[in-house]
C-alpha cells in the first residue's frame, strides 16, 4: 500500500498545477476570457469521453497498471507543445487531447486502490488525504521559491513534466495483483446500463447539480487571485490553504463514515451548503482574511464531496465495476458540470465579472439541496453488492 500513498502524494500535485496553470498560461499568451472558456469546455468534453473508454477497456482486459502508463506518457506528449507552442490551433488541440489521458488517471487509479484496500486494514480516504498533502506541501513551496514562475510557460512546462516521470514511477510499481480478479468474459456486452441501480443514477445526478459552481473555483479562481486580488506568485499559498483544509476534512471525513457518524448522503448535503458559503463569501468582499477563511471551506466543498462519493460507490457497486462507477462519477458527475460551467464562466467574466459568476452559480448546489431531499430515500439506501 505505501506505493498508493506515493503515487497519490505527487499525482494530486500534478493534477493541481495542471488546474491551477491551464489559464495563466494561457492569459501569459494573450488569450482572452472568452476564448479560454471555450477551450475549457472543449478540453472538459474529452475528460468526460477520455476516462469512460479508457476505463471501461481496461477493466474488461484487466490492464488497469498498462492504461495508467499510457495515459500518463500520453499527457505528457501533448502538455510540452500546448505550454510552449505559440499557435493558438496548436495550443487549443494539444489542451483538449491531453485532458483525455491526464484526467483519465485520477478514476483508474482509483478503483485500482479501491479494489486493494478490499479486506485491508487501509482505507481509501487516507490514501487520497495523502494527496492532498503532497499537494498543500508542494504548492506552498512554489510559493517560497517562486517556482514555477506564473509568467513563465517554460517553466510551467518543466513542473508538469517532473511530476509526470514521477508519477509514471510509482505507476510501474504499484501493485497488479488484483486488476485481473474480476474479468468480464468476452461474451459481455461493451455496457450494459443495468450493471448499476436505479439509485446509482440518481446519486450521479444530485452530484451533478453541485458541481456546476465548481468551475468558478478550479476553472477561474486562479486568475481572479492573480488579476483581481494582485497576489503574484502568492496565489498557490492561498490554493494551498484550501488543499491543507481538504486534507484534514478526508482524514476526518474517512473516520466519520467509518464510525458511522454521518452518512455519505448527509456529508454531500454538506459539500453543497459548503459551496454556496464560498461562493458568496467571495462575493461580498475581497479582503484577504474573508478569502482565506471561504479557501479553508475546501475541505467540506471538495474533500467531503469526494471520500462521501467514492464511500457511496464502494457501497451500492459491484468490485469488477468500481474502476467504470468511478470513471461516471469523475465524467458526469464531475466533469461534465465544469464542462457546462466553465462555458458560460468566461462569457460571464467577460460581461458582468466575477462576482456576477459567483452569485449566479449558487443557484447549482441549491438545485442540487432540492434534488437530494426529494430523492433522499435513494440516496442514504445502501445496497452492499457482493
Amino acid at each position: 500500500m505505501l506505493i498508493f500513498y506515493l503515487l497519490q502524494t505527487f499525482l494530486q500535485p500534478l493534477n493541481g498545477t495542471i488546474a491551477s496553470y491551464f489559464q495563466i498560461a494561457l492569459r501569459n499568451k494573450g488569450w482572452s476570457y472568452s476564448m479560454i472558456g471555450v477551450v475549457t469546455a472543449l478540453g472538459q468534453v474529452t475528460t468526460i469521453v477520455g476516462p469512460l473508454f479508457v476505463a471501461l477497456a481496461a477493466e474488461r482486459k484487466g490492464r488497469e497498471k498498462a492504461a495508467l502508463i499510457a495515459c500518463a506518457l500520453l499527457s505528457l506528449a501533448f502538455h510540452i507543445p500546448f505550454f510552449l507552442a505559440e499557435n493558438v490551433v496548436v495550443t487549443g488541440l494539444c489542451y483538449v487531447v491531453s485532458c483525455a489521458f491526464i484526467w483519465s488517471i485520477n478514476p483508474v487509479s482509483d478503483g485500482l486502490i479501491t479494489k486493494n484496500c478490499i479486506g485491508t486494514k487501509t482505507e481509501y480516504g487516507n490514501i487520497r488525504a495523502c494527496g492532498t498533502l503532497g499537494y498543500v506541501v508542494f504548492m506552498f513551496l512554489f510559493s517560497l521559491v517562486g517556482f514555477p514562475s506564473n509568467t513563465s510557460n517554460f517553466q510551467m512546462m518543466l513542473n508538469n513534466a517532473i511530476f509526470t516521470i514521477i508519477v509514471l514511477f510509482f505507476i510501474c510499481l504499484a501493485p497488479s495483483k488484483s486488476i485481473a480478479s474480476h474479468p468480464h468474459k468476452k461474451a459481455d456486452k461493451f455496457f450494459d446500463k443495468n450493471w448499476f441501480s436505479k439509485e446509482f443514477y440518481i446519486f450521479i445526478l444530485f452530484v451533478a447539480f453541485s458541481r456546476v459552481a465548481m468551475a468558478a473555483i478550479d476553472k477561474m479562481l486562479a486568475t481572479y487571485m492573480v488579476e483581481e486580488m494582485n497576489l503574484g506568485r502568492w496565489f498557490t499559498s492561498f490554493i494551498a490553504l484550501g488543499a491543507l483544509s481538504e486534507f484534514f476534512c478526508m482524514i476526518g471525513g474517512t473516520k466519520i463514515l467509518k464510525n458511522e457518524k454521518l452518512s455519505p448522503y448527509k456529508m454531500l448535503v454538506l459539500s453543497s451548503v459548503a459551496i454556496i458559503v464560498r461562493l458568496l463569501g467571495y462575493t461580498l468582499t475581497k479582503n484577504i482574511v474573508v478569502f482565506a477563511l471561504c479557501q479553508l471551506l475546501h475541505g467540506i466543498v471538495f474533500g467531503f464531496c469526494h471520500v462521501a462519493s467514492v464511500r457511496w460507490i464502494s457501497d451500492n457497486v459491484e468490485k469488477k465495476h468500481y474502476s467504470f462507477a468511478l470513471s461516471i462519477y469523475h465524467s458526469i458527475a464531475i466533469n461534465l458540470p465544469v464542462l457546462l460551467g466553465s462555458l458560460a464562466g468566461g462569457f460571464i467574466v467577460d460581461g458582468l465579472g466575477y462576482r456576477a459568476l459567483f452569485v449566479i452559480y449558487t443557484i447549482f448546489p441549491a438545485l442540487s439541496l432540492v434534488y437530494g431531499y426529494l430523492n433522499r430515500k435513494s440516496l442514504i439506501l445502501i445496497k452492499r453488492p457482493q
